[in-house]
């Protein structure tokens, strides 16, 4: 089996690791693309607490080559989805088989081997098949638009609701994009306007640029003068939390979405008090899974903007390179084609 390893900080190289065993309740996976995101650059940095060392990638989709004993509803040639996490399987939650609940998991490419390798082995149980229409590239946002939908649920957004998406990340257009099957009414807000431009190839009708505008004057205007019912901050997207108290409505709610933030977030207490806000974070799918595949499958989502083309596998060390010293953004969603 040929794997990419991080051995120390910056430090990635190809291994040839032996064959993995299929367990019982496992399947063996032939990866064929995966998804680079901030938290795997961040291991490649050394950023993240981490025992090197270690497959990086949560991100994958592949097809079953070969199935363990006690598996059901999963045939090898499937094509599938990696779930973001393995599961426990020791807590109440995964015992009820409510896995995406699960109380203890382990992030694959940062406490697990994640699926930067041509083969991989997963419980069953995090796995997802998904339908012929979805293309493997498309697939790999999944857990994006998984996470947005967890978003929009918590933060209760209803029809004709206008909702403040501070950042126009690869995730924040995903959002304002789910937010619009929900008949709602995202409002976009970054410093760069050629994500923002992204923004409106992608069918969101209302940006703001946080550089060139007055965002508060902009936002009350789109909102009859009652600001947001609600918004979503993105800890990626390099702007002030301290800004969603002032968009957001009184009594309204703000969701923080992310795993790992990258700068100490600091927010004013007594505006929200004051104003009466619900803040609260987002940093899993939920159970949203299956219904985010079929918001792929339906093209309601459109990720065909969203990413470059995919690199080849010979070529993912110097991809996490570029990455690192900058010398590629990562506006958008890089892809490694195995």
């Amino acid at each position: 089996m040929k794997a990419y390893r991080i051995h120390s900080p910056r430090t990635l190289k190809l291994d040839e690791t032996e064959a993995l065993p299929v367990g019982d309740n496992c399947v063996k996976l032939k990866n064929l693309i995966c998804g680079i995101t901030t938290a795997d650059v961040a291991v490649y940095e050394g950023r993240l607490d981490v025992k090197y060392p270690i497959i990086p990638v949560r991100q994958c989709v592949g097809f079953v080559s070969e199935v363990g004993s006690n598996v059901k509803g999963i045939q090898r040639g499937n094509r599938v989805v990696t779930s973001p996490h393995a599961s426990c399987h020791n807590c109440k939650a995964c015992k009820d088989s409510r896995y995406f609940d699960c109380e203890k998991p382990a992030l694959f490419g940062v406490n697990e081997d994640g699926f930067l390798s041509d083969f991989s082995v997963v419980s069953c149980d995090d796995v997802y098949i998904i339908p012929d229409r979805i293309k493997d590239e498309e697939a790999v946002f999944i857990e994006h638009v998984a996470t947005a939908l967890n978003a929009i649920s918590r933060l209760g957004v209803d029809k004709g609701d206008q909702i403040v998406i501070m950042g126009a990340t690869v995730e924040g257009i995903i959002l304002a994009q789910v937010a619009m099957y929900y008949q709602a009414v995202p409002i976009v807000v970054d410093m760069r306007e050629e994500m923002l431009a992204l923004a409106q190839q992608s069918g969101v009708y209302f940006t703001v640029n946080a550089v060139n505008d007055d965002v508060c004057k902009k936002i009350l205007s789109l909102t009859g003068g009652h600001m947001a019912d609600s918004c979503a901050y993105f800890v990626g997207a390099g702007m002030p939390l301290q800004s969603v108290c002032d968009y957001t409505a009184t009594r309204g709610k703000i969701a923080v979405i992310g795993r790992y933030a990258e700068n100490a977030l600091s927010c004013n207490v007594g505006e929200l008090i004051e104003k009466r806000l619900d803040l609260f974070t987002v940093t899993d799918c939920g159970k949203n899974y299956s219904s985010a595949i079929n918001l792929l499958a339906n093209k309601t989502v459109n990720v065909d903007l969203l990413h470059a083309e995919p690199i080849p596998f010979d070529k993912a060390a110097e991809v996490y390179e570029r990455l690192s010293s900058g010398a590629e953004d990562g506006s958008l969603k890089t892809l490694i084609k195995i």
